[in-house]
This record gives C-alpha cells, structure tokens and sequence, in this order.
C-alpha cells in the first residue's frame, strides 16, 4: 500500500469519526433536549464535513487526478510549508487575542462580534503565509 492509499484510508477513517460526532451531538440535542443550541451547531460542523470528506476520498479511488493532488499534498515541502505557516500564523494569532484581551478592558466589544473577527482572521493570517512561504521555498 503507497503513501496515497494509506493517506485515503487515514482520511475515511476521520471522515467516520466526524460523521459519528455529528450524529450523536444531533441524537443528545433534538432527542435528549441536552444543549440544544451547542449540539445543532457542533452537529451543523461535523456533519457536513465529515459527508463531504468520505465522498470526496471515496470519490479519489476512481479520479487519477484527484490520487495525484493528494500526493502533491503530502510531498515534503508542501509539509514544510504548511507547517510552518502554521507555527507563524500561530504565534500572530496569540498576540492578536492577547492584544484583544489587553484592549477589551478600553475598548468595549462583544464577545460575538470578537468571536466572527476572529474566525475570518485566522484563516486569513494561515493562509497569507502559506502563499508567502510558496514564494519563498
């Protein structure tokens, strides 16, 4: 078995898992009316996700195409570069909520609208440095 059928089995097995989460988040907040509001949402995230994740490796087996991206992906410096984009947009975005939290004490701002910055930011800053570090390496 290569790296590509291993990694397509690493990803079916976490698309199961995500699957299962949403399902029993769904059961214990419409069934059990435990947290209802939390459970949507956790099964709103999971779900989906793990859906679209098992057709999309399901949906590998048959495209060469697809086989081939995934082996780009795990190429050495494709891992480099994510994983040190990560550990830079890591640190920005500790400071940036260690800055939030110094300024919240001046600044009134709701902990919701602090949360929907915060969701677009950090994906922002990943991103950003992993088109930099492409340029770079």
């Amino acid at each position: 078995m290569n790296k590509v059928d291993k990694y397509i089995k690493k990803g079916f097995l976490f698309s199961s898992v995500f699957i299962i989460i949403g399902i029993l988040a769904g059961i214990t907040g419409f069934v059990f009316d435990y947290q209802q509001k939390l459970m949507s949402g956790l099964t709103a995230g999971f779900l989906p996700t793990g859906i679209v994740m098992l057709a999309l490796y399901k949906y590998s087996y048959k495209k060469p195409e697809l086989r081939k991206n995934i082996a780009l992906e795990n190429e050495k410096r494709n891992i480099f570069i994510n994983s040190k984009a990560g550990h830079t947009s890591f640190w920005i975005c500790y400071f940036y909520i260690f800055l939030v939290f110094i300024l919240s004490y001046m600044v009134e701002i709701k902990v919701i609208q602090f949360l929907i910055i915060t969701i677009f930011f950090m994906p922002i800053v990943y991103f950003t440095f992993v088109i930099i570090y492409h340029k770079k390496y």
